[in-house]
């Protein structure tokens, strides 16, 4: 379904994806079994609150979703029926101050019924292309170069370089990296628009700083 080809896309590119089980990591049902070997192989990573031996049940998604919308930048709720486990995900997603998208759909189609009552209700934001979910995280990818290539780390400034290794990939403030680097704070802004322009670092709503 759409959980599998996200995390397989994601892998395609060689970015990271989690995986978020309704089950302890013991007890998975013979499909994510199936998948697990191929998932881990390729850089994904699999987690549960769960302590061992607990089997999958219909409360323990609700529960693990506040899970996938916490460890999110934000929510799209694709395509949902109207008692969909997507919607624990968008209400959790709320209550965390995730920005929550949703897809519409065809009224007359029952799949549709969850996402448009979203919208009908004002608990998200219509999404209707990609560049939905870019302004909705706060990034222009207008701005940004493919990272990790040869050409922008070399031409990086001595102060871009020192707030790079500050950084990692769980987003920080700006007084964090302030206070794990050597720069003044005129310094640091100026190095993390140009890290920000060469496509090294994203800036996430509230001034979080993460590492690509």
């Amino acid at each position: 379904g759409v959980d599998r080809a996200c995390h397989w896309g994601a892998l395609d590119v060689g970015a990271e994806t989690w995986a978020f089980l309704g089950s302890a990591l013991d007890a998975l049902d013979p499909a994510q079994a199936r998948l697990l070997p191929h998932f881990l192989e390729r850089g994904g990573v699999f987690f549960s609150e769960l302590p061992p031996g607990v089997r999958a049940s219909t409360s323990t998604f609700p529960r693990r979703n506040r899970l996938i919308s916490g460890a999110s930048d934000a929510v799209l709720v694709m395509r949902a029926g109207a008692e969909s486990g997507s919607l624990h995900t968008a209400k959790a997603g709320r209550a965390q101050g995730r920005p929550v998208l949703a897809m519409p759909g065809d009224v007359r189609q029952a799949d549709a019924a969850g996402c448009n009552a979203l919208l009908r209700e004002g608990h998200a934001s219509a999404c209707l292309d990609a560049k939905d979910v870019w302004r909705a995280v706060g990034v222009d990818p207008g701005w940004m170069v493919a990272p990790g290539k040869a050409d922008s780390w070399e031409g990086l400034s001595a102060e871009a370089r020192g707030a790079y290794a500050v950084l990692d990939r769980i987003p920080r403030t700006f007084d964090e990296v302030l206070t794990g680097s050597t720069l003044t704070p005129a310094a640091l802004v100026s190095a993390l628009v140009e890290l920000e322009m060469t496509g090294l670092v994203v800036q996430h709503p509230g001034r979080l700083y993460e590492k690509i």
